[in-house]
């Protein structure tokens, strides 16, 4: 065993280490203060949104998957209307693979569309958002992201002929704001029991994605 050691310094030596120990101690909780709360601060929901969507449109390219149910009686229906996974690549070019109506397709585009099986992003088009909360953080597919819950008003007409009252849960990422996941739902507007839930997932964002159109004989 060790035997202990004693180090004998004078007051004055003494009250000077102690006193240098105590700045640097001091320092470094300040330190460690201002760190965690730069981590922890967040945007208000709003600027939260407002910045995730920009960020995702003016991104260069992304993977993308679209699911497309109808609900009854606030059950979703197990069978999809569409289900497909695409790639988009800035400014027009989009591929798509999956099943739309029980019909398998593939299709590539090499110029703007805004069929939202081709462009998911017309689904975040909003006059207003007047009715927008933010819910925290939850893991989704191992990634903590933070939630928020609204009900926009939608620019575009054609996604509100048939139905109204969308509801929305959208998870960004903490790192970008960008768009990770959403679901949306929204009621037929002829069918007070009937609706439709969208599911949207995003990766990949600004990866080498290439868009060729079909060699066409």
């Amino acid at each position: 065993m060790f035997s202990p050691r004693w180090v004998v310094l004078n007051k004055n030596k003494t009250a000077a280490v102690l006193a240098l120990v105590l700045v640097l101690a001091l320092a470094i909780w300040g330190a460690g203060r201002f760190v965690s709360g730069r981590a922890g601060k967040k945007m208000p929901p709003q600027q939260m949104l407002e910045t995730g969507l920009e960020r995702t449109m003016v991104s260069s390219s992304f993977r993308y998957q679209a699911e497309t149910r109808l609900t009854s009686e606030g059950r979703v229906n197990v069978d999809y209307i569409s289900k497909v996974e695409g790639e988009r690549v800035a400014p027009d070019k989009v591929s798509i693979k999956g099943i739309m109506m029980n019909t398998p397709i593939e299709f590539i585009q090499v110029s703007e569309l805004f069929y939202a099986e081709l462009n998911p992003l017309a689904y975040f088009s909003f006059k207003d958002v007047p009715d927008l909360k933010y819910k925290g953080e939850e893991k989704v597919n191992g990634e903590n992201l933070h939630l928020l819950e609204m009900r926009p008003n939608l620019i575009d007409p054609f996604l509100e002929i048939r139905l109204t009252d969308y509801n929305y849960k959208v998870w960004l990422s903490p790192r970008d704001y960008r768009l990770r996941q959403a679901t949306l739902q929204a009621r037929d507007k002829y069918n007070q029991k009937g609706g439709i839930e969208i599911n949207l997932r995003f990766w990949d964002y600004d990866e080498n994605i290439t868009i060729n159109p079909p060699i066409v004989n």
